[in-house]
């Protein structure tokens, strides 16, 4: 965990490199292009009149191509977004919970079996998949075509309730909480359509996310509480691999899929749990402008 950990913030590192060279880049890009059209220009002096025509051809048909390439690119400078998706969260203490519950039910099927009157004591199972839906909200500085950086915060909430009835018919109600307000930074890199694309389709891009839990991220239930330390060098990542869907005056709708790894940590002395786990696999639809 801590190699994955130490990868990934060199990785946003990187990213951050990259946005500082791409200045450089352009410089020499047009200088480049220059050189180019200087050499074209000596070209067509020396050239017969039907190259200089194919030429020209050649000199309209290019705006049109920039226009179309232009218009798939995600415009430099500081963008927004808002997400809202589904995650699988792999809850590795959810048995512990379970046991507590079982232990309550045998209690009351004890008390039903040491004096049976009334009716056989009836036990809810809480579900075997945590699911919550997280939203989140963020911004992004986009520094070329291919990177860029940004940060976001979110919350998430998954809520585990079940009904315990005893024999006189009462009812009992359990439940426990996991509550969660991430922060993360954000590495995106847009892989070439030459290596991965779709026929007349958009492109792909690789989000590399770091995650803060910030102080709110806890665990509350009918057995107890526990609030999550905050930790300064990070509680986990993310991996997600992106499409954007549809672009349309400034506004684009992109689709992600990807890993989570979260680890949080209770030094309350009567905290429930001492340690959690939130990752798990996550499905989202985030609206960028």
């Amino acid at each position: 965990m801590i190699f994955v950990k130490a990868f990934v913030f060199l990785l946003l590192c990187f990213g951050i490199a990259v946005a500082d060279t791409d200045t450089t880049a352009v410089s020499d890009s047009v200088s480049d292009s220059i050189a180019v059209v200087v050499a074209d220009t000596a070209a067509v002096a020396v050239a017969d009149t039907a190259a200089v025509a194919d030429t020209v051809a050649v000199i309209d048909t290019a705006p049109v191509i920039v226009a179309d390439l232009d218009s798939v690119k995600i415009k430099p400078g500081l963008h927004f977004f808002v997400s809202v998706g589904a995650q699988f969260i792999d809850f590795n203490r959810r048995l512990e919970f379970v046991a507590r519950l079982d232990t309550q039910y045998f209690k009351h099927l004890e008390d039903y079996f040491m004096e049976p009157t009334g009716v056989l004591p009836i036990k809810q199972d809480f579900q075997t998949v945590n699911l919550t839906f997280p939203l989140t909200i963020g911004a992004l500085w986009q520094f070329s075509d291919m990177h860029s950086l940004g940060l976001g915060a979110g919350i998430l909430y998954s809520n585990e309730s079940v009904i315990l009835t005893d024999k006189n018919s009462g009812t009992h109600n359990f439940r426990y909480v996991l509550l969660a307000y991430p922060l993360f930074a954000e590495y995106r890199l847009q892989i070439s359509p030459d290596l991965f694309s779709l026929r007349n389709g958009d492109y792909f891009s690789v989000f590399v996310r770091y995650y803060w839990m910030l102080p709110g991220t806890e665990i509350y239930s009918s057995w107890g509480n526990a609030s999550a330390d905050f930790d300064p060098l990070g509680n986990g990542y993310g991996i997600f691999l992106g499409y954007r869907f549809a672009e349309w005056m400034g506004l684009s709708l992109w689709g992600e899929m990807g890993f989570l790894d979260l680890d949080i940590k209770s030094s309350d002395k009567d905290a429930i749990l001492d340690s959690w786990n939130l990752g798990g696999i996550s499905i989202s639809v985030r609206l960028m402008f």
